[in-house]
């Protein structure tokens, strides 16, 4: 059985990650290609009522076409890694991290270094790690 191609979205359980779900649509739409979103949240969150934001992306995603799979895990990085392989994803919209740098994009760049990563600033501006650029991000705006 062939592999489907997608963009992936790996989110956080944060209200304001539906900005990724929508640039990746977008990235989807451009490409012909689905989208799937992905939250990883610790395990200790399973504990943890996060519901409303994890029920508000779910329905961003569900506007969006998108299917939203949710996990409990403490390597978020290496459980999109495996995400990615599975769903055969050709494409990974990331927010853009913050101080701390907790090295989610660099783990998956470094496994995964023929696919494009797209970080969404908060201010919607995409910033593109390609894989022919050699870690140097370029600036694209979505529009």
């Amino acid at each position: 059985m062939k592999k489907k191609t997608a963009v992936l979205v790996c989110v956080t359980g944060q209200r304001d990650c539906d900005r990724l779900i929508k640039a990746g649509r977008k990235i989807a739409d451009r490409e012909g290609l689905s989208v799937q979103v992905l939250c990883v949240l610790p395990i200790q969150a399973g504990s943890k009522d996060c519901s409303e934001e994890l029920e508000h992306l779910r329905q961003t995603a569900r506007d969006a076409d998108a299917e939203m799979t949710v996990f409990f895990h403490d390597d978020p990085a290496l459980m999109a890694v495996g995400f990615v392989k599975q769903i055969g994803a050709v494409h990974i919209v990331t927010g853009m991290a913050e101080a701390p740098v907790n090295g989610f994009v660099d783990v998956i760049h470094n496994l995964l270094p023929k696919i494009p990563i797209a970080m969404v600033g908060k201010d919607g501006t995409v910033y593109n790690l390609l894989p022919e650029s050699n870690r140097t991000p370029v600036v694209q705006a979505l529009a």
